[in-house]
């Protein structure tokens, strides 16, 4: 499995007043529409996913006809970015489908109203392993024109992911940087998302064993997510796994321990953290620590790892242990 953190890229789309700030809207929202989106906010912001999908289905199914299209395609939307962000890749499928459905009764297949549901179409789909269909939803992605920088960051970072996950290194470095300066230009250089392009960036170089860019990029992302507003913890832990795959990558094993406890800490404070991703990092931590000689803690989060049951669908979630030094993890 090629490396990627496509999810990232949808950190500033993340829940509650973050998702309100940055969305920029594209379509007219009424005040029964806003005030629904308030309600739903307010859910996701707590995790209560369940309890804003229920209430999203039960007004809109109230609405009908009545519900403006705009206003239902919006909520779909808001919707399926909260469950891409906590890893409901099938769920977040669903309601994007949904929310394109609607907002093409109103607006054209190339709509910049449509850019925000396509793009969590697409990476809910890649993060399922349906890579073809990620393709589809891009290409539509880009027979739309976008003007903003915003806008074209978020189309440079869907396009660098999906190459980086074909192995295209170099074409992905280059849609990385773009993405990368199209944020800088919309403002938004020391956001999440930007960070998450970095981390992206990051891994790429790791690939390319440009070890000291890699670092540079890792270290700001870090930075960045260590202070960003919309950032959440999850964003420190991806980025802490990579720089410890870094560290171990350069032979500093010590410090590729700390990263990797420090991530598994995180993952472990979290409600929710995708299985596929929580096992690849228990693999690292325990790989670092028999390298660190520590093969009682290592032992035990081997067990925790195999305990695991995961679901067999194919995934693009990352592996960082494919960043790890090739060779045998010398067992203790």
């Amino acid at each position: 499995m090629r490396v990627t953190w496509l999810s990232t890229l949808l950190t500033a789309l993340i829940m509650g007043e973050t998702l309100a700030q940055s969305v920029s809207r594209t379509v007219p929202v009424n005040s029964a529409c806003a005030e629904l989106e308030q309600t739903l906010m307010t859910a996701m912001a707590n995790g209560r996913l369940d309890e804003a999908e229920l209430a999203a289905s039960a007004a809109l199914a109230s609405a009908g006809d009545r519900a403006p299209n705009s206003c239902a395609g919006l909520t779909l939307s808001d919707m399926a970015v909260a469950m891409s962000v906590s890893g409901r890749y099938a769920d977040a499928e669903r309601l994007a489908e949904g929310a394109v459905l609607i907002l093409e009764k109103t607006y054209s297949p190339n709509h910049l109203a449509l850019l925000r549901q396509l793009q969590t179409l697409a990476a809910s789909r890649f993060e399922q392993g349906k890579t073809a269909k990620a393709w589809e939803a891009f290409k539509r992605i880009e027979a739309i024109r976008v003007e903003r920088p915003e806008d074209a960051a978020l189309v440079h970072g869907i396009a660098a992911d999906l190459l980086h996950a074909e192995g295209k290194l170099v074409e992905a470095e280059t849609e990385y940087l773009s993405s990368l300066r199209a944020w800088e230009d919309a403002g938004r250089g020391e956001t999440a998302d930007a960070g998450a392009v970095l981390n992206g960036l990051g891994v790429v170089y790791i690939h390319e064993q440009r070890l000291t860019e890699a670092r540079q990029a890792l270290d700001r992302a870090l930075a960045i997510f260590s202070r960003a507003k919309d950032a959440v913890p999850m964003d420190r832990m991806k980025v802490l796994q990579c720089r410890g795959a870094l560290h171990a990558r350069q032979g500093d094993w010590q410090k590729a321990e700390r990263d990797f406890h420090d991530a598994l800490s995180i993952a472990d404070q979290e409600p929710w953290v995708e299985p596929i991703a929580l096992r690849s990092l228990l693999t690292d931590c325990a790989y670092v620590l028999r390298r660190n000689h520590h093969g009682p803690e290592a032992r035990s989060i081997e067990a925790r790892a195999a305990a695991m049951h995961l679901d067999p669908a194919p995934s693009t979630i990352i592996d960082v242990t494919e960043l790890l030094p090739k060779g045998k993890s010398a067992k203790k």
